[in-house]
C-alpha cells in the first residue's frame, strides 16, 4: 500500500494508532489530519523539515513521536493537542519551541534531546504533570525559573548544553530524584537544591565547579554525587564526604 492508501484505510477503520516511521516522508499529506480518531502517531525517522498547522486537528492525540527527522520548528497549533501526554522530538534541528506548548497541560513525558535548542519558553512551567524531561545535548544557555512549577518532575536531563547556571527554583521540585547536568559550564550549584528531599542522583561531571553547597547534606535520599572533571579548588565539603549512604565521585 502506498501512503495515501495506508491513511485512507486508517481513516475508514477509525484507527487510534498509526505508524508512519521510516517512510522517507518529506511532507505530510493533508489527508492524515482527517483521521480524528488518532491517539498515537509515530513519524520517527523520516525527512520532515516541518509539521503543518493542520496537526492541531488531531484533537485526540495522546502520543506524538517525530524523532530523528530534520524539524526546524513546530507550529503554534501544537498547543491545540490538549490531550497529549507524550511528546518525542529528539534528534532534530529545533532551536526553540512555540509558547503555545504551555497549553499542553496533560503532558507526562517530553523528549527534546539532541536538537539545537537555544532557549525554552517560560510556559514550560505549565507542564505540571510531566514526570520526565529530556533536554540533553542542546545549546541551552539558561533554564527558565518557571521550571520550578513542574511539581511532578522526577527525572531531569540537562547534560551537554551551555549552561553557566541553573535556577534556584529547581529546589521546589519536591519529587525530583535524578538531576543530570554534566558537560556544561556551571560555576556554582544553588543552595536551594538542598530542599530536594527525594533526590537520589546528582551528576555534575565536566563543569567549572570549585565546590558544592553544604545544603546538599539535607537531601535525605541522596545516594550519588558525581563531580568528575571539575576544578573543585575548594574541595567537597566535609559534611558531604561524611554523610552516611552518600557516594561522592570526584
Amino acid at each position: 500500500m502506498n501512503l495515501l492508501e495506508i491513511i485512507a484505510k486508517a481513516k475508514a477503520e477509525k484507527a487510534t494508532s498509526l505508524d508512519l516511521s521510516q517512510k522517507e516522508l518529506r511532507l505530510l499529506p493533508p489527508e492524515l489530519f482527517e483521521i480524528e480518531t488518532l491517539e498515537e502517531l509515530n513519524l520517527d525517522r523520516n525527512k520532515l523539515v516541518e509539521v503543518p498547522d493542520e496537526i492541531g486537528k488531531l484533537k485526540n492525540l495522546k502520543s506524538l513521536s517525530i524523532s530523528e527527522n530534520d524539524l526546524m520548528e513546530l507550529p503554534e497549533t501544537i498547543g491545540e493537542l490538549k490531550k497529549l501526554e507524550h511528546l518525542y522530538l529528539g534528534y532534530n534541528s529545533l532551536s526553540e519551541l512555540p509558547a503555545s506548548v504551555g497549553k499542553l497541560t496533560n503532558l507526562r513525558t517530553v523528549n527534546i534531546a539532541k536538537n539545537q535548542m537555544l532557549d525554552l519558553p517560560q510556559e514550560i512551567g505549565n507542564w505540571k504533570k510531566v514526570v520526565k524531561l529530556s533536554l540533553h545535548d542542546n545549546m541551552l544557555s539558561d533554564i527558565p525559573a518557571s521550571i520550578g512549577k513542574m511539581e511532578n518532575l522526577v527525572k531531569l536531563y540537562l547534560d551537554n548544553n551551555e549552561l553557566t547556571s541553573i535556577p534556584g527554583t529547581l529546589g521546589q521540585l519536591s519529587k525530583l530524584e535524578i538531576l543530570m547536568v554534566s558537560g556544561n559550564s556551571l560555576g556554582a550549584i544553588p543552595s536551594e537544591l538542598g530542599n530536594l528531599k527525594k533526590l537520589r542522583e546528582l551528576v555534575l561531571d565536566a563543569n567549572q565547579l570549585s565546590t558544592l553547597p553544604e545544603t546538599l547534606s539535607q537531601c535525605d535520599n541522596l545516594e550519588t554525587i558525581s563531580v568528575v572533571e571539575n576544578p573543585m579548588e575548594g574541595g567537597v565539603p566535609r559534611i558531604l564526604l561524611d554523610k552516611k549512604g552518600l557516594k561522592v565521585d570526584q
